[in-house]
């Protein structure tokens, strides 16, 4: 895949998104080949997005007091005090969708893990290490935010593709196309056997059909 025919889809692609009320998310659909999910580990990278996202990804903290004047940065900050809180199902699950990332202080994790791993888990929400998102004590996360607001998760477990967010309809496209292309090489990184495991790519907007790259 090259800048040509990303940008021969993405003229394909604006010509059947329909306006909403709303700026609609432009996904980047990578389907694999020759690769038994099986028999490998789950795939799981994350790619800082060039162009922005056009959004803010959201943000909280989970942490302990000591670490409160370093996490300002986040969207919400949750101390360990009040983890208990969390008890009930609907409550736990509702939180998971509202952040798009959790940066918990490592030695909070067990506990973190307790209460909420069971409903954080399975929608990947997790404070990932890879990420940088399980920190010491007292560490100012702001740098660690920042990078956050724009960086997407390519992650595939049991199905063989990777979906993932590139940014949205408004962005012009040569930002569209640096950040495609950017989430490409990240993808051939993370595949065992690299581009030769990439077979169909598509992208398309929240509400439209899916274009061929």
């Amino acid at each position: 895949m090259d800048e040509k025919s990303v940008t021969k889809a993405l003229t394909e692609l604006r010509k059947i998104i329909k306006k909403r009320k709303f700026s609609q998310t432009i996904d980047l659909i990578v389907a694999f080949k020759d690769i038994d999910m099986a028999k490998v580990p789950k795939l799981e990278q994350y790619v800082h997005l060039p162009s922005g996202l056009g959004k803010d990804m959201k943000i909280c903290a989970l942490i302990g007091n000591e670490s409160k004047d370093g996490a300002k940065a986040a969207d919400r900050i949750i101390l360990s005090s009040n983890f208990d809180k969390f008890k009930g199902k609907k409550d736990i699950k509702k939180l998971a969708r509202e952040y798009d990332y959790f940066v918990a202080q490592a030695d909070m994790m067990p506990k973190i893990a307790q209460i909420f791993g069971r409903y954080f888990g399975p929608i990947n929400r997790m404070p990932s290490p890879k990420a940088g998102c399980v920190i010491p004590p007292r560490t100012n996360i702001s740098s660690l935010v920042g990078r956050l607001r724009n960086t997407v998760r390519l992650v595939a477990n049991k199905i063989p593709m990777f979906q993932v967010p590139v940014g949205i309809e408004t962005q012009n496209d040569a930002e569209l196309i640096k950040n495609i292309l950017e989430v490409m090489g990240a993808v051939e990184t993370v595949l065992p056997n690299g581009r030769n495991n990439i077979g169909k790519i598509y992208i398309k907007s929240t509400m439209s059909k899916a274009v061929k790259v």
